[in-house]
């Protein structure tokens, strides 16, 4: 309650919903008026920081200044302890700003707020509400609630309408659209060019994605660079780069010259039409954004967040032989080791990896598998192009489940424009799988001969040198399960390293007191190793010879017996073959069988 010697307490509300209202002068405007207010009718004004309710960018139509993060819900709430005591004013300079909802929803909460001894004034017209309400006031405040309400929905049907026939004239006439653009563009009355410095930014950007820098590593690089973010001038008062900028950036399609039209529908803002090719001036090659979408693909496959100073090469290729976790970098004393993430946990048994010895096994990967783009340009190119197809055959892979799921919230038969669509997409994916394919091949053509040669080129020092060869590992899906083997008294245990590629296995490395033995398994691998002037044991030979006509009898096998399946029951099928339902659900499944090659 309100002492007889203390002034009654008055508390200041003030919304804007839009940004140009916050480049004008309604905060002055609205402010000023509650302090003259205050001062000719006796009320002291509270301006503790704790006390000062301000709502930017919340539009009352919506009613979002009233959800959990808005200001008049903060001072509802203060009403409801307690806090804000009855016979307390509050000040707004008209009744729309506390809501433009329709009457049936503004009105209870304003009369509320009256019946709990809270005074009510508007400013612009110096009218004060209170719980000693009479008809007219009621009959006042609901034509204002009304009209607000109505002010608000005809606007926003008017600027609807109004982008409607901008997003119209956009794509049948190509004509801009307005202010409202990507922030490294320019408006003139002749349309839209390029600001040198911010496209140079946005340039640097992908060529940092492309590198295996992250979002936040660029925005650190960035940062600390100086460069100012696009809207350190708008809404952004620090000025600097955040990671969900970059991400938008690197994702942002108007960099390639397309306009997506959107509208609002149920309160979101979703896509509507094709994208408008070619409406902006282009600042990135197509090829250069597809490869910046394959390299943050990648990193988010590794589930790789932080930065650091030297790159991981083992991201998202490593794991553990025991429990296939994740190996992570970590300190024991003045080492650097490779460790277990379970391990770490207490949930496996997995002995550590000394770091530098295991970059030196990575380095001998590289040099067993395609990874001449590394340190030739025209395998440099070609793994580019590689990148540009996976990075096209995400986005139509995408595209074709996205479409997917819309075609299961339709009902009746399928738009002739659905159809056409998906058909083209999938036609679109078989062609660029097709040309990654191609590629491959290309660069399979060629393989590493001179060892040292190659060595001496190949950069693992740089951050861009290290991401570039962990990213190549990726594309090739290349993973290596590394496991310590047992323990030897008196010696260190040997380290096993399991390479496969596309989840088979091609070849395995065993390093037992500082020697490292090839151990191929496939014919390909034995010839490169033979090229590169290694010695493989009599056995291997013999072996992958084995292995191989085992595999090759093994899909032979399995795809007879699919033949079969197709015409007789499970069960027949594996009595003709004398062996177990289950043996035969394991064989069409592609795991390893009992059986053995004739």
């Amino acid at each position: 309650m309100v002492s007889a010697n203390q002034k009654p307490r008055a508390y200041s509300y003030i919304r804007f919903s839009n940004a140009t209202q916050a480049a004008g002068d309604s905060y002055r405007r609205q402010r000023e008026s509650a302090e003259a207010y205050c001062a000719q009718h006796g009320l002291e004004l509270v301006d503790a920081k704790e006390y000062s309710f301000f709502d930017q960018g919340r539009s009352a139509y919506k009613a979002r200044h009233l959800d959990d993060t808005g200001e008049l819900a903060r001072f509802l709430a203060f009403v409801q302890d307690g806090t804000i005591p009855k016979g307390s004013t509050l000040l707004v300079e008209s009744l729309d700003r506390l809501s433009r909802e329709r009457v049936k929803d503004a009105l209870p909460r304003f009369l509320d707020l009256l019946n709990q001894g809270i005074n009510v004034v508007t400013l612009a017209d110096g009218r004060l509400y209170t719980s000693a309400y009479n008809e007219l006031d009621l009959i006042i405040s609901i034509v204002q609630m009304s009209r607000a309400h109505e002010e608000s929905a005809t606007k926003g049907k008017r600027v609807s309408a109004a982008w409607r026939r901008k997003q119209d004239s956009a794509r049948t006439d190509s004509l801009p659209i307005g202010k409202l653009r990507p922030l490294w563009l320019d408006y003139t009355p002749d349309g839209y060019i390029p600001n040198p410095e911010r496209v140079e930014v946005v340039q640097r950007i992908y060529k940092l994605a492309q590198d295996g820098y992250g979002h936040r590593a660029i925005a650190a690089q960035l940062n600390q660079s100086g460069v100012p973010s696009f809207s350190a001038d708008r809404k952004n008062a620090s000025g600097l780069w955040a990671n969900s900028g970059i991400a938008r950036m690197l994702s942002n399609r108007a960099v390639l010259g397309e306009y997506q039209p959107h509208q609002f529908i149920d309160g979101k803002r979703v896509p509507v039409g094709a994208p408008i090719t070619g409406f902006y001036p282009p600042i990135i090659t197509e090829d250069e954004f597809y490869a910046a979408q394959q390299a943050v693909s990648s990193r988010r496959q590794s589930q790789a967040t932080k930065p650091g100073k030297r790159f991981n090469v083992w991201q998202g290729v490593s794991q553990c032989g025991i429990c296939a976790g994740p190996m992570h970098i970590s300190k024991r004393g003045n080492s650097r080791i490779l460790r277990c993430f379970r391990n770490i946990q207490g949930l496996c048994p997995a002995k550590p990896i000394l770091l530098p010895r295991s970059e030196e096994v990575f380095r001998e990967i590289l040099a067993k598998v395609d990874s001449l783009a590394l340190v030739q340009s025209n395998q440099g190119k070609l793994q580019r192009q590689i990148a540009v197809c996976d990075g096209r055959i995400a986005e139509a892979q995408e595209r074709i489940e996205s479409l997917q799921s819309q075609i299961l919230n339709l009902s009746g038969a399928l738009p002739v424009s659905i159809i056409s669509v998906m058909q083209r997409l999938e036609e679109d994916l078989s062609r660029h799988q097709q040309e990654r394919d191609s590629l491959k091949e290309d660069i399979a053509r060629e393989q590493i001969i001179n060892k040292d040669e190659f060595f001496s080129r190949l950069d693992l020092v740089s951050y861009e040198g290290r991401a570039r060869a962990n990213s190549l590992l990726k594309s090739l899906n290349v993973e290596v399960a590394i496991e310590r083997i047992g323990e030897l008294r008196g010696k260190k245990a040997p380290v096993h390293y399991r390479v496969s590629k596309e989840g088979l296995p091609i070849f395995s490395f065993l390093d037992t007191s500082g020697e490292l033995e090839f151990l191929p398994l496939t014919t390909p691998s034995i010839a490169i190793a033979e090229v590169q002037g290694e010695v493989i044991r009599p056995e291997f030979h013999q072996y992958v010879l084995t292995r191989e006509r085992q595999s090759a009898w093994e899909a032979s096998e399995r795809t007879r017996l699919e033949e079969l399946c197709k015409t007789s029951s499970f069960k027949d099928v594996a009595s003709a073959e004398g062996i177990s339902v289950r043996e035969l659900k394991r064989i069409l499944a592609g795991e390893r069988s009992n059986r053995r090659a004739p």
